[in-house]
């Protein structure tokens, strides 16, 4: 939970704005307690309200406007978040990310592959962060 709840902070408004206007081909929308997520043709609707209810149940979804993308490629979940400038570089932030990705696995993907891509504002990957097991 605390992973979830650090990570709140590097969604910013302004990021959710650009969503907003400029989501064509980033996939289905569903929204989830102000976040949104979009899920790619390589997912279930059921994958992706599996995901969004466990967002809401950790507080990643509390009210505040966000979005997500989940995707899947090669038998690997990718869970997309776009980060405010120089997070996805800062090694302060790594254990947060890492214990993020572990509940990922353990809350929604138990029998699957998953990682965290931190993305640009296009939701470009930045950095990724593997599911590594504690």
């Amino acid at each position: 939970m605390k992973a979830i709840k650090g990570l709140v902070f590097v969604v910013t408004l302004g990021i959710f704005l650009y969503f907003q206007f400029f989501v064509e081909g980033y996939g289905t929308k569903l929204e989830f307690k102000g976040t949104e997520v979009y899920y790619t043709k390589n997912v279930t609707e059921e994958m992706a309200n599996k995901l969004g209810n466990y967002l809401v149940d950790a507080e990643f979804a509390d009210g505040d406007e966000k979005a997500v993308q989940l995707n899947k490629i090669d038998g690997t979940y990718q869970f997309r978040m776009v980060t405010q400038d120089g997070v996805a570089n800062n090694g302060e932030w790594l254990p947060t990310f890492q214990g993020f990705v572990a509940e990922l696995k353990a809350s929604v993907f138990p029998n699957d592959n998953v990682e965290l891509h931190l993305c640009d504002d296009g939701f470009e990957t930045l950095q990724v962060v593997a599911y590594t097991p504690l």
